[in-house]
């Protein structure tokens, strides 16, 4: 292709454009490998990850003989189409990290609210009165402004009641979903105008639900082919449940009917391809997988979110989803989600509190044991991405299983919404 030459780490200045380096993405700090060189020190960084050779763009940034700068590039928007194949460049600086500055009794309040808001709504749909879009846009409008105010906030919220609680519920899977489907959309790009859609959409994918047998949709992780057949008339149904409302704009309704296409046309009801998808309906359906995998339900417990967040790497390069909409939602929960157990190379234990989009590898982590097996009495917060000031270099070494180390995360992620309460 004209315009593309791959040279060696060494031979890389800044003002060079990069396409793609020699390791996949998800063993750097880098979420886009498309990028801009600007400076030395990401140079510097690409080599200490094993970055040995790369590809640039001539055509958009310096040749190997050129000595000027190119101006920076405006980082490219999530595109409306959801075309595979496209990017973008770095997140926002510590746009996903922990705000310790207060404000976390009122997002308790909020998600509370918020609740018990969506749980009448699933309780009307029990006795048979259909929702509004009067009820879902106040719920919507209020998730809308705290997650473009501190969203790492509600996440750390709804992480915490999700491995508090044993068995949770659709309204409490709902807002989950809601909330998580319109991080994304921030950290995406998404047209403002569209996340009151996608936030209402969110809440009511699963409405469908109401109208098939109580026990059938308890052990919905448990059927049969014929049961699992039925289950899935549930897009189908929540569309008809919308339907005895007017005012529900279209794509809302795309969204409740299609969350469960896949681009590659293996997902129901009408297995349709990429081009035929929502958009919405795409961050809706991969946000309610994921939400699925890292919640207990009925006998399953929960995937460890790491291991979750590989499981969305695989449905991208199965073609599920476009690559560049896992992309967004590994940047908006991290590598290592909050409530993720970690082992650090000083051999110390720590619990995941907060995501730096920046340095995926390097989470904010509340340390909770010493190298030798031994609980902290005080368990210290430290981010990752920072000096420490023991002059000690930590980095995660690997993720275990809260179980087998009989570790109850809730008990330290407790602590952090606590403190400004």
């Amino acid at each position: 292709m004209s315009g593309m030459k791959q040279i060696s780490i060494e031979q890389l200045i800044p003002g060079m454009f990069v396409v793609e380096m020699d390791l996949p993405w998800y063993r750097t700090p880098f979420l886009f490998h498309k990028r801009l060189i600007r400076d030395v020190e990401t140079i510097g960084v690409m080599k200490q990850h094993g970055v040995q050779h790369v590809t640039i763009d001539t055509t958009k940034g310096l040749d190997v003989q050129a000595l000027a700068h190119m101006p920076p590039v405006k980082a490219e928007p999530f595109p409306g189409t959801l075309e595979a194949g496209q990017g973008g460049d770095e997140a926002t600086p510590n746009a996903g990290s922990v705000s310790m500055d207060g404000g976390e009794s009122q997002v308790a309040a909020l998600y509370g609210e918020a609740q018990e808001a969506v749980e009448r709504i699933f309780a009307d749909l029990e006795r048979g009165v259909p929702p509004t879009p009067a009820a879902t846009k106040v719920i919507v409008g209020g998730v809308i402004n705290q997650v473009l105010n501190d969203r790492s906030a509600l996440l750390l919220h709804s992480t915490f009641l999700k491995v508090k609680q044993f068995d949770r519920s659709l309204g409490a899977h709902a807002l989950d979903t809601a909330i998580l489907s319109l991080v994304v959309a921030v950290e995406s790009g998404v047209d403002p105008s569209l996340y009151e859609h996608l936030g209402a959409g969110a809440l009511l994918h699963d409405v469908g639900y109401v109208r098939l047998p109580r026990n059938l949709v308890r052990k919905r992780d448990e059927c049969n082919e014929s049961e699992q057949r039925l289950l899935e008339q549930h897009t189908q149904l929540g569309l008809t449940v919308l339907g005895e409302q007017s005012g529900f704009h279209q794509e809302v309704c795309r969204v409740v009917v299609e969350h469960h296409e896949r681009c590659d046309g293996s997902g129901y009801p009408r297995k349709v391809k990429a081009q035929d998808i929502s958009p919405l309906a795409q961050i809706v359906g991969i946000v309610d997988l994921y939400d699925k995998m890292v919640s207990r339900r009925g006998g399953r417990p929960a995937m460890i979110p790491h291991d979750a967040v590989r499981q969305l790497f695989l449905v991208g390069e199965r073609g599920q989803y476009p690559k560049p909409l896992v992309e967004a939602v590994i940047r908006s929960i991290g590598v290592y989600p909050v409530g993720s157990l970690v082992r650090l190379n000083t051999g110390e234990q720590a619990v995941v509190v907060g995501v730096n989009p920046e340095q995926r590898l390097k989470p904010q982590v509340k340390i909770t044991g010493g190298p030798h097996g031994e609980s902290y009495l005080n368990p210290e917060q430290v981010d990752l991405s920072l000096p420490s000031q023991d002059k000690v270099s930590r980095t995660v070494l690997r993720v275990l299983d809260p179980v087998q180390e009989r570790v109850n995360i809730a008990m330290y992620l407790g602590d952090v919404t606590d403190q400004a309460a």
